[in-house]
């Protein structure tokens, strides 16, 4: 598994986030703190919020390794989920209620592509 600060690497990566300086400057850091991050001093929650805000990453990813990089945007997707609502007519409510419980768990598993 890997540690937060070779997550934090990685989505810096996956952004394209090429010029650290102006990325600490986004967050509200000096450009050494951005480094010691990357090679594993631990963050406060508060920068770890900074930084997922500013690269449109999960916090729960990001700070614990759970799930995607990118499944808060499955739970976004799944608020304005439309596929259910409007056509469950006569489908009992847990019903539904489980069948968004699965497409979020597959979401989480394979991806939000599937």
């Amino acid at each position: 598994m890997l540690s937060t600060g070779d997550r934090l690497k990685v989505a810096l990566e996956a952004k394209g986030v090429k010029k650290q300086m102006a990325f600490a400057a986004q967050i509200g850091v000096n450009d050494s703190v951005v480094s010691r991050w990357k090679r594993g001093q631990k963050l406060t929650l508060q920068n770890a919020v900074r930084i997922c805000q500013a690269l449109d990453i999960s916090l729960d990813w990001l700070v614990l390794g759970r799930g995607t990089m990118d499944a808060h945007r499955v739970s976004k997707d799944l608020d304005k989920l439309t596929l259910f609502s409007g056509s469950a007519d006569g489908i009992p409510e847990p019903i539904v209620a489980a069948l968004i419980t699965v497409t979020e768990a597959i979401r989480a598993e394979f991806g939000p592509d599937r």
